[in-house]
């Protein structure tokens, strides 16, 4: 179901400000207090990073992977089920087991490096994580699809050779087969705690990952300093941030656009064969350019992106200005060198106003044009108050011409999503008498979009979608009352959860490209598979097990004795519609034999995930 309302995006692009409407969310939130692998004791700060669309497991169903950005990180997998509906079907262990807000993940992505047919999750093990945590470390983990919504949960972990980077702060990382030799390379850049450490990476793999004879390739690894032994050349210094692959000059061979937080500096490479670059040296003219030189210290924050936005067969890298909002553009010319970066190859400031963080590039209203859609504003308690939609998304369209000239693309525009949304907690306060009732953020700020990834039109409803990751978002929605005590001028709070989990991580937005609207789009979780309790129990003679599908789906259902071996297979891994369906237990084995009289457990299986009930067969 989807509301429409009588607002056209050609229309609302043509004009500034802040459009009433387009698009809405995917409602979901996870319950960190009731985490498999250890509980949390405080907030969460929401999902710093969303990646895809991939197919991991290989079943022809595309996944969105979002990660916990605090807390001891861990990495969430959504597969989409069908028009508007998305299912959770893998949530990997915390890598740090920590209650503070030390190991956040930064970033991660998808790639199937051992070109086996099954992908990886890939995950960095974020900033602040300790070398010696037996969970994790400093390293980077791989989490390998078993099968159809199935990965493995324990990781393969890669930690450069016994010589880890010193700190994992990476805000940008991808994977694909940047080479062409059939596999995946992941490549990535550090913002180390050292000089040693502010490195771009690409690392490739031999082997079947998971097997133990995997080996990680180190094919290049490039400092931005000019104080390394394994790379002395100066490339305009700086953190590294930024890592974009993509055919700059349109000659067929692919290059790796990156940029360093040095006054926002430039420097490319090139593929030149499997496993080989080409990489400037020392001495090689304009090796790096400082975009923003004289004028601040400025990075593309949260990294930058590549598209062929003109259509001329070669890819344009738009960067967002962390410190200004602007957005700058990377273009060469057919005939141009990609090793070298000029002034005639960066354009500064190009779109002002649409971004200081994340940025995605898509047709999101399908009329023919890419879309730059980027995060918007945070949504305040005052905005709510107002009543003021949240207006996550900022955009500006491309219109046609030159893409480093300012007119050729749309002013950026705020899109407000949907209605009022109360995402706050309310503090009702007793001061000496006088009550007031106000709302607050979260502790870690108002909510706001962090990273975007452009989807097309993934569940095939004839819409296209862009996913996004949501920050600034607590774990619970509370009801505060704070009571003044007169005696001695004190305060009381009884804090009471009001919507437990309620917070939301991952929204997909979309339009239909005529008419602003809202996808009601469905998440669904484990506990919507509902196993009820086997009547009659105890049983003798045969006894009834009903369940309940949120979506169609291969399950199976076991019975099980108490030393958790099969006894009866009644349903395996048949696909059944969504729905109550039921079956019945005659309390015989697999080999036809009558089960002793005893206590057993009869299980409803679905991709990574179990429910068990038990049940009690007399003679």
């Amino acid at each position: 179901m989807r509301i429409v309302t009588a607002f056209s995006l050609a229309v609302l692009f043509m004009f500034t400000g802040s459009a009433s409407a387009q698009v809405v969310t995917t409602d979901f939130a996870w319950n960190v207090e009731a985490s498999s692998d250890g509980p949390y004791s405080t907030n969460h700060s929401g999902a710093r990073q969303i990646a895809g669309p991939f197919d991991l497991d290989g079943d022809g169903q595309l996944e969105v992977l979002v990660s916990d950005y605090t807390l001891g990180g861990r990495v969430h997998v959504f597969e989409n089920k069908g028009p508007d509906t998305w299912e959770w079907i893998f949530s990997t262990p915390s890598l740090e087991d920590s209650t503070s807000t030390t190991g956040n993940i930064r970033t991660m992505t998808g790639g199937d490096l051992d070109g086996d047919g099954f992908g990886e999750i890939i995950i960095p093990s974020g900033a602040s994580f300790t070398d010696d945590n037996p969970l994790a470390g400093i390293g980077l983990f791989f989490f390998e699809a078993t099968g159809d919504d199935t990965f493995s949960t324990t990781p393969v972990k890669y930690d450069f050779d016994g010589e880890p980077l010193d700190r994992w702060r990476a805000e940008q990382m991808g994977a694909m087969d940047l080479d062409g030799d059939g596999f995946d390379e992941l490549y990535f850049g550090n913002n180390g705690a050292a000089s040693a450490s502010d490195v771009w990476m690409v690392i490739g793999v031999t082997g079947d990952i998971g097997s133990g004879f995997e080996t990680f390739v180190q094919e290049a690894k490039i400092s931005s300093r000019a104080t390394e032994d394994f790379d002395p050349v100066g490339r305009g210094g700086g953190s590294p941030y930024g890592i974009v692959p993509g055919d700059l000059n349109g000659d067929g061979t692919m290059d790796v656009a990156m940029m360093s937080w040095n006054s926002y500096n430039f420097t490319n490479m090139s593929v030149t064969g499997p496993d080989t670059y080409a990489i400037p040296a020392d001495g090689d003219s304009n090796i790096n350019l400082q975009a923003s030189a004289g004028i601040g210290d400025h990075v593309a924050f949260f990294g930058c992106f590549g598209f062929d936005v003109n259509g001329d067969s070669d890819t344009e890298v738009y960067c967002p200005n962390l410190q200004t909002g602007g957005v700058s553009v990377m273009n060469y010319e057919a005939g141009e060198n990609p090793l070298e970066v000029t002034a005639d190859n960066v354009s500064f400031n190009v779109i002002p106003g649409l971004s200081s963080l994340g940025l995605t590039i898509g047709d999101l209203d399908q009329d023919g044009n890419p879309d730059l859609i980027a995060g918007g504003l945070s949504y305040t308690p005052g905005q709510f108050e107002q009543g003021l939609a949240p207006a996550w998304l900022r955009v500006s369209e491309y219109i046609g011409g030159d893409v480093e000239d300012p007119t050729s693309y749309t002013e950026p525009i705020d899109i407000r999503v949907g209605e009022p949304l109360d995402v706050f907690s309310t503090v009702t306060r007793d001061s000496a008498g006088v009550v007031t009732e106000f709302r607050e953020d979260g502790d870690q700020g108002p909510e706001f979009v962090s990273k975007l990834t452009f989807l097309g039109d993934v569940d095939n409803d004839g819409w296209n979608e862009v996913a996004v990751s949501m920050q600034g978002v607590d774990d619970s929605l509370f009801t505060i009352n704070r009571t003044f005590n007169p005696s001695d001028s004190t305060e009381t709070d009884e804090v009471v959860s009001v919507r437990p989990n309620a917070r939301v991580f991952l929204r997909i937005l979309t339009t239909d490209g005529v008419n602003v609207a809202i996808e009601n789009t469905e998440i669904v979780l484990p506990s919507d598979y509902v196993l009820e309790q086997s009547y009659p129990n105890p049983f003798r003679g045969s006894t009834s097990i009903r369940f309940t599908l949120p979506i169609q789906k291969a399950v199976s259902v076991n019975v099980y004795d108490s030393q958790g071996r099969v006894v009866r297979t009644l349903v395996n891994n048949d696909v059944r519609a969504k729905g109550t369906h039921e079956v019945y237990w005659d309390g015989t084995t697999d080999a036809g034999a009558m089960a002793a009289s005893g206590t057993y457990f009869y299980t409803l299986e679905y991709g990574n995930f179990r429910q068990s009930k038990s049940v009690v067969l007399v003679k």
